[in-house]
């Protein structure tokens, strides 16, 4: 009676433990998700968004076609190297210092494009747009004159004028805030970036590369419209061929801090000069804790225009 009362104890105890481990494993299962992120507010009550934020990413900005928009892991590495190889012979330190080739994440989400809207990522070039961008951006359209060369080379434009792009090295953006503006400061040869939270207007007849910016917030989120842009130079740089921004363009622009270190940026270009519909692009910026935003120095020492120039009109008189 002993062995049997023991083996009876025994199967309710074995009875007991397994129902405490489906109790576990039941509460473990239905555990609530962590609480979503709080963006950290000024002390004007606004969205934080200062600091630095920088990018570095191999991502084209337009999409080969058969490439879906979103890649695993193992694809994205790939495609990047393989978009690395298109820079072969480069001579700039920049691009090889900070590691391997990598494509943009956006929301844990590795991207072959920046342009997520036409579906297809090509920018929806009218006949006009087609003919005027039908070059690589960094190889110009001749060597006769300066501005046949790509606004980067003449240190006139820079990756983080409007829409703000990205390049295969690190670029880095200041942000700083008050009540009633936002700056952006931009580690390359642009001018200072203003925001004007309060509205503030421009004269049409006064027009710039970088146009003029009104924002205003959406919840949590920065919303800039620019307009006012120049017709001066319509080209804005790219791996491919150019961006194009005419005077008759509107940028609207979405800033949302969706974690400590992840800066989501949407943007959309209608512009009726060069594209058939609007479009729509989309990366992330990432925090960089370092805080430091360098002088660049992009004209001094920059021999490369002259030597340019002066090349090709030896090449000229060795064809004559």
């Amino acid at each position: 009676r002993d062995s049997v009362a023991s083996r009876g104890l025994g199967d309710v105890y074995k009875r007991q433990i397994i129902a405490f481990i489906a109790c576990l494993y039941s509460a473990s299962s239905s555990t609530q998700p962590p609480d979503p992120y709080r963006i950290p507010k000024t002390e004007y009550g606004q969205p934080d968004l200062q600091g630095v934020w920088s990018t570095r990413f191999n991502t084209l900005l337009e999409r080969p076609e058969g490439i879906p928009l979103v890649l695993l892991p193992q694809q994205a590495a790939g495609y990047a190297e393989m978009i690395t190889q298109g820079l072969s012979g480069n001579d700039d330190p920049d691009i090889d210092l900070f590691g391997p080739p990598q494509l943009v994440l956006v929301k844990g989400e590795y991207r072959s494009s920046v342009i997520v809207y036409p579906e297809n990522g090509l920018l929806p070039y009218n006949e006009l747009g087609t003919t005027v961008s039908a070059h690589n951006y960094f190889g110009g359209v001749g060597f006769d004159h300066p501005e046949q060369r790509p606004g980067v080379e003449r240190c006139i434009e820079s990756w983080g004028s409007v829409p703000m792009r990205a390049f295969a090295y690190q670029l880095f953006h200041g942000i700083v805030q008050t009540s009633d503006k936002i700056a952006i400061i931009s580690e390359e040869s642009v001018p200072l970036r203003v925001i004007h939270m309060d509205g503030q207007g421009r004269p049409d007849s006064i027009r710039s590369f970088e146009g003029h910016s009104i924002g205003h917030w959406e919840g949590d989120t920065l919303v800039v419209e620019t307009t006012h842009f120049s017709d001066t130079n319509p080209e804005r740089a790219s791996m491919g061929r150019p961006m194009l921004i005419s005077s008759k363009a509107r940028v609207s622009e979405r800033f949302t801090r969706i974690s400590e270190s992840e800066l989501f940026y949407q943007y959309t270009v209608d512009d009726p000069v060069y594209y058939t519909e609007p479009w729509r692009g989309e990366f992330s910026f990432t925090r960089d804790e370092s805080g430091h935003i360098y002088e660049y120095s992009c004209h001094e020492g920059n021999y490369s225009m002259v030597g340019a120039l002066r090349g090709a009109r030896v090449q000229e008189a060795q064809t004559k």
